[in-house]
């Protein structure tokens, strides 16, 4: 009785932790032709960087940016309107999804894009630049001694 007691506080426990790690919002799903226009003079750096995604859902407190070297977070920046997107890229371009943009908000979106892209780019490439010095053994790394 009692090992079949601890087994099910083990499991309420991972259960417990498993519900708390789970996200509280929905990724945007709707796709949205416009944003994606905004979004794709930004692209070919996006590419350059190595990003695949640039995601701002939830609270919105963060920006997450998938690249093929990792994931990189920064803040949303202070002073914009809140927006809720991601964007894909894709081998012809771009796609943005959104659930929350419509036609009367393009502009918030636009200038977020403005200044979150732009950002992204920035941080994708300098964590690009420190995981290739950590493979070719600075920082730390196991390629070369110190």
């Amino acid at each position: 009785m009692l090992q079949f007691m601890s087994r099910f506080v083990s499991s309420l426990v991972i259960v417990a932790a498993l519900c708390a790690c789970a996200p509280t919002s929905q990724v945007p799903s709707t796709t949205q032709p416009a944003l994606s226009k905004y979004a794709e003079p930004y692209g070919d750096g996006m590419r350059k960087a190595g990003i695949q995604s640039v995601m701002v859902y939830g609270n919105g407190a963060r920006v997450r940016v998938a690249t093929q070297a990792g994931e990189v977070y920064f803040r949303y920046p202070g002073g914009l309107a809140q927006t809720d997107f991601v964007v894909y890229l894709l081998r012809q371009g771009v796609e943005v999804d959104s659930d929350a943009a419509n036609a009367s908000n393009l502009a918030q979106y636009e200038a977020a894009f403005k200044v979150i892209l732009p950002e992204a780019i920035k941080q994708a490439t300098e964590n690009n630049l420190v995981q290739a010095e950590e493979g070719l053994g600075g920082r730390g790394g196991r390629g070369g001694g110190r």
